[in-house]
């Protein structure tokens, strides 16, 4: 069983509407030997809330295991360590960091700093972190999106907006726990060793993942800009349908 391992904002849904022919496509793949996992860089739903929308969407049953977000890798990464956490981020991702570690603590206080998308943020704040990046503190980002898509023409900006004016004072490129970064490519190695095809509409998060992980890169088009060339994946379609197609035919071959 071949897998693909599929981007879910902008690619299967746009916030809670699945995208025509998405469900057929998916049913089709699998009746041709392939296996799905999801893989997103959002991190203010948890991986449980995720599978439920997804069962509902796709009226069919999803493997918990096999849907993959920065709260995952999170998760995974915290296993191995007891340090004093700060969360910069929504009230959720302060809640379920709690649910792993019972305790967060101040910034000033602390040994890892989390970033996650806020609505809003100041001056103080991504100064009071990079000082704190300054001091040594571990700083991780749950992801560096600049933007995410909202419908079909809109998006909003994403963590990446912070986290850049961050790097901007420390001078120094911030690690995070989303595509394409180590974290997440190195936790998705060690989980499915072998993935046969990507599809995404980031170039920047999906299809240098994609590169990362020695898997075929499918691009699929959205309301989301893409900075880098996006000549970089190895095909590009208008949808998510497209590309199920064209994998399933290029297997064969």
């Amino acid at each position: 069983m071949k897998i693909i391992a599929t981007d879910l904002d902008g690619t299967i849904y746009l916030q809670s509407k699945i995208i025509p022919g998405v469900k057929d496509s998916i049913h089709e793949a699998k009746n041709n030997n392939f296996k799905f996992i999801f893989i997103t860089n959002n991190s203010s739903e948890t991986p449980y809330q995720i599978k439920n929308k997804l069962e509902n969407m796709l009226s069919n049953e999803i493997n918990l295991n096999d849907i993959v977000s920065p709260l995952v890798i999170l998760k995974d990464y915290l296993k191995n360590f007891d340090k004093k956490i700060y969360v910069h981020g929504s009230y959720n991702l302060q809640k379920y960091v709690k649910t792993i570690t019972t305790e967060l603590f101040p910034i000033d206080k602390s040994e890892i700093i989390l970033i996650g998308r806020t609505d809003s943020f100041s001056r103080h704040d991504v100064e009071s972190i990079a000082d704190a990046f300054n001091r040594g503190v571990d700083v991780i980002a749950m992801n560096k999106d600049l933007t995410f898509p909202i419908n079909d023409h809109e998006f909003k900006d994403g963590n990446g907006a912070i986290v850049r004016e961050i790097e901007s004072l420390v001078g120094l490129s911030i690690n995070s726990f989303g595509k394409p970064d180590s974290f997440y490519s190195e936790y998705l190695l060690k989980q499915f060793p072998k993935i046969f095809a990507v599809i995404g509409d980031r170039v920047d998060t999906d299809i240098l993942l994609a590169k990362d992980i020695d898997a075929k890169s499918y691009l699929v088009d959205s309301s989301i800009k893409n900075y880098l060339d996006e000549d970089i994946a190895d095909f590009k379609f208008d949808t998510f349908s497209q590309s199920v197609s064209s994998i399933i035919k290029n297997s064969k071959n």
